[in-house]
């Protein structure tokens, strides 16, 4: 179990990693949507989880890019949270 959990981990560490930059182009995407003088507080109600907001000012286009950094958001913290449960109970493991 020793050698395989390096392998577990990098690969929740590389689907979080892939999962955080969809989630950021998909930000970015949803910014630029915005009208001018209007992109930086799209930020805020995206970091908010505010869509509902966003989606009745920026329109329907706005609703692909949201589901998008939605479920990228919920991957990347699965990810974490699995990487942290295996961490957390390798320590309970008796050594070989």
């Amino acid at each position: 179990m020793g050698g395989l959990i390096h392998v577990v981990m990098f690969v929740g560490a590389l689907t979080a990693y892939i999962a955080w930059s969809i989630a950021g182009l998909s930000a970015l995407s949803v910014a630029r949507l915005a009208p001018r003088g209007e992109k930086l507080s799209s930020y805020f109600e995206l970091g908010r989880w505010r869509f509902a907001t966003l989606e009745t000012r920026l329109g329907a286009a706005v609703t692909p890019h949201l589901v998008r950094y939605r479920r990228a958001f919920l991957v990347f913290l699965a990810a974490i949270c699995a990487m942290i449960v295996l961490a957390l109970s390798t320590l309970f493991l008796k050594p070989a």
